[in-house]
């Protein structure tokens, strides 16, 4: 227990970026206890969360970090949907 705020360690939110390999293409880790999410951004533009990508609306570059999230295109959902899949899990990590 932090004799600060009297939080446990576990209550805490971590937030790592992970840069994947070139600057366009990045991870934001969020960590609550046994709860975690990753955020995936091509540029400045959410493209995926956890195992949940975007179909390719912008160019080749984002393309290929959808690539790495989900292989198959067929998977893929809107891009609409992965924002509200991302709305949805954030809350279950920091609530």
């Amino acid at each position: 227990m932090n004799k600060e705020n009297g939080h446990k360690e576990t209550d805490k939110l971590k937030v790592e970026l992970i840069n994947l390999g070139t600057v366009n293409q990045n991870q934001v880790k969020l960590i609550k206890g046994n709860k975690e999410i990753n955020l995936y951004f091509s540029y400045k533009t959410l493209v995926g969360v956890n195992q949940y990508a975007s179909v390719n609306n912008w160019s080749t570059t984002t393309g290929k970090l959808l690539n790495k999230i989900e292989p198959d295109h067929k998977a893929r959902i809107e891009h609409i949907e992965v924002l509200k899949k991302a709305d949805e899990l954030i809350k279950l990590v920091v609530e």
